[in-house]
């Protein structure tokens, strides 16, 4: 399902200036994101969201992933190096104070859920961490994670979402890129896997869907917001809310899991590497909003939005600085939104996942507040005629 409001709308620029609206709304019917590249809203019915920096558990699956746990032979791997995932190589390191945003963590070093890279390789295996969402009906959504990438050379760290092979949304960071350009600053790697790139090999390089995206910044100094939108039309990819790259040819069409995972197999070309010593990618969260293809979940949002109404639409506020604890006003900047969290109830028939209770009752309505970055689409609901695509 994905629900698009069309031209219809940049047809009314009307309708579109009373975005200031503040009434509390309740997300009955949807979140909305806008595209920048264009005039359309999306609507998407569901969500998941995650906030690592105030998380404690043993157990991932009660936060909605599951640790994935196998090994692949160096020749399986196309390195020097085999791979192997643990289940152990991915914890919660959440603040000692739950009521901030920043400071010490309960284990030292930066707050929030770590990725590992073990640094003993010689059995020729790199032990790395990889998780996957446990709901696999993702279809169509804006996708985020704030996270800090390894400092130590010779791994990757990859966010993306996966249905097979040849449908795949891929951002990929190479820590060995983040000095080899002037100034020490970073890069990213955009990638659609298609039906091309498995042809030749899993390597997307020469085909349209690959792009080194420069960064201005590092990724291992700070948290940094990393995002991608995945409409029918294109996948948007996105740093600290703004557009850095548009692709739109071998987008997906199959519903799919996402998952982040972060690894080694001595690669020159790609991973480089492996590190000599213990090195992992930390996350202070994830937040997904989407369609979702199990038919369970459309009927239960056809049941709480049975006539759509615009006020109970609930747009997603961009991230537009980095969500970054240090500096003197950290526990400004890390703390960023969460429908979940809001004390509001704007989750309404969600699932919603394990985090810490005291973080929960004190978040702040962003709809009960003045001059708050949220807005409603304040559309004509016969706009929605021929708008819900299946």
């Amino acid at each position: 399902m994905f629900i698009l409001l069309r031209d219809a709308v940049a047809a009314m620029p009307w309708l579109i200036l009373a975005m200031s609206h503040t009434t509390t709304a309740y997300c009955e019917c949807g979140y909305s994101v806008n595209k920048t590249s264009d005039s359309n809203y999306a609507i998407y019915t569901d969500l998941m969201e995650n906030d690592f920096l105030h998380t404690a558990t043993d157990n991932m699956t009660e936060v909605g992933w599951a640790p994935q746990e196998y090994n692949m032979t160096a020749e399986q791997a196309r390195g020097p190096y085999g791979k192997e995932f643990h289940v152990e190589n991915i914890d919660t390191n959440p603040l000692k104070n739950n009521w901030d945003w920043a400071g010490g963590s309960t284990e030292g070093g930066e707050a929030g859920l770590r990725l590992w890279v073990r640094g003993d390789h010689s059995h020729g295996y790199v032990s790395g961490a990889e998780m996957a969402t446990v709901r696999n009906d993702s279809f169509y959504g804006s996708f985020r994670v704030g996270m800090k990438l390894a400092s130590t050379t010779g791994t990757c760290g990859a966010f993306f979402w996966f249905y097979n092979n040849s449908q795949e949304i891929d951002m990929e960071f190479l820590n060995r890129q983040f000095n080899e350009s002037a100034g020490g600053m970073g890069a990213v790697n955009l990638v659609l896997q298609s039906p091309q790139s498995v042809k030749d090999g899993f390597d997307a390089a020469n085909t349209s869907d690959f792009k080194l995206q420069a960064l201005n910044f590092n990724p291992d100094d700070k948290f940094h917001e990393y995002r991608f939108d995945w409409s029918p039309e294109r996948v948007a990819f996105y740093v600290d809310g703004k557009l850095v790259q548009e692709m739109t040819e071998n987008v997906p069409t199959s519903a799919g899991k996402l998952f982040m995972n972060h690894w080694s197999n001595g690669d020159p070309l790609w991973s480089a590497g492996p590190p000599d010593t213990d090195t992992s990618i930390v996350v202070s969260y994830i937040k997904a909003y989407f369609n979702s293809s199990d038919t369970t979940r459309q009927k239960a949002y056809t049941s709480r939005c049975a006539k759509y109404d615009a006020s109970k639409v609930c747009q997603i506020p961009d991230q537009t600085v980095p969500p970054d604890p240090s500096g003197a006003d950290g526990n400004a900047t890390a703390k960023t939104y969460f429908f979940t969290l809001d004390g509001g109830d704007h989750a309404p028939g969600q699932t919603t996942y394990k985090t810490t209770n005291s973080v929960k009752s004190s978040a702040m309505s962003l709809f009960g507040s003045v001059g708050a970055s949220i807005a409603y689409l304040p559309l004509m609901i016969a706009l929605l005629s021929s708008a819900l695509m299946l």
